[in-house]
């Protein structure tokens, strides 16, 4: 019995951290789903929640593996899995089918699927608190970690409140050297290649450009998600911008609540940005 406790405790501990690691790899993914899901009402909340349940779940994580308080935390684990559970139940009957976020992109899980997952992990942990150490370690280093790792959080994913520093997030254009953010008067749309509101924003971008208004140089940051590829992008938008692709970190840290966005960037200054209505926004900037 006690190797299978100690075995299931560090499941369950490992479960926790896998789960921090897969938020921490692309913290904007959740930080928009947060928001998307109704439980926060705004990015920058969902930034701050994200990088707390960053810390929580690390904190959780190396508790349970170290013993330390364990009657406590796995009482804490069982009533968290309780409530993440309410919210899945909530969200399968809204027949929400998409990426519930639970392991962020990396695995990708449907709000039943990961209700299923957590019954597993609530039998676990119901096992730890029936069967569990009788001596817990305890130690003062337990509590001092929670704010050090949400401290730690902050640090290494700074919250952005605006896009002061997006230029210095363009990616450099390795196909050209004609393209040079610093100097010249770009409007930068960053898009996701299988997005259907970035086809109509592409789209409508190049009809601006053929009507002969007078914009600044039109590029394009793509990100891949999904099987469609630039040419069927371009094919289906009937545009054909200079491009470079970004990954999912770059592409979260430039978008707002969700895709498409454009910004004005001129001179290595970000002038304007546009998250809707965005061909009428570009019209009223740059009339003559």
């Amino acid at each position: 019995m006690a190797h299978l406790r100690t075995i299931l405790q560090f499941f369950l501990a490992a479960t926790f951290l896998f789960s921090a690691y897969t938020k921490a790899i692309a913290p904007g993914f959740f930080e928009i789903l947060l928001e998307q899901q109704g439980l926060v009402p705004n990015r920058l909340l969902g930034a701050w929640a994200t990088r707390a349940i960053i810390a929580l779940e690390v904190w959780l994580g190396l508790g349970l593996l170290l013993s330390y308080y364990s009657r406590f935390l796995l009482r804490f684990s069982f009533w968290l899995l309780v409530a993440f559970s309410l919210h899945l139940g909530y969200l399968v009957f809204l027949g929400d089918t998409s990426n519930c976020g639970c392991f962020g992109e990396m695995i990708s899980m449907t709000p039943l699927a990961s209700l299923g997952k957590n019954a597993v992990l609530l039998a676990v942990n119901g096992f730890l608190l029936r069967y569990r150490y009788k001596f817990g370690k305890k130690s003062w280093l337990t509590w001092a970690l929670l704010p050090a790792l949400f401290a730690a959080a902050v640090f290494v994913w700074p919250i952005q409140t605006e896009p002061d520093e997006v230029v210095s997030k363009l990616p450099a254009f390795e196909n050209t050297s004609d393209i040079d953010f610093a100097t010249g008067n770009y409007l930068v749309a960053v898009l996701n290649l299988s997005c259907e509101h970035c086809q109509e924003a592409a789209q409508e971008l190049a009809e601006l450009q053929r009507t002969g208004a007078e914009l600044p140089q039109i590029v394009a940051l793509f990100f891949e998600e999904g099987d469609t590829t630039v040419a069927e992008f371009n094919s289906i938008t009937n545009s054909d911008y200079p491009y470079q692709m970004i990954d999912v970190n770059t592409f979260f840290d430039l978008i707002g609540s969700a895709p498409p966005r454009v910004y004005w960037v001129k001179n290595g200054k970000m002038m304007q940005f546009w998250d809707t209505e965005i061909s009428e926004g570009i019209q009223t900037t740059f009339a003559p």
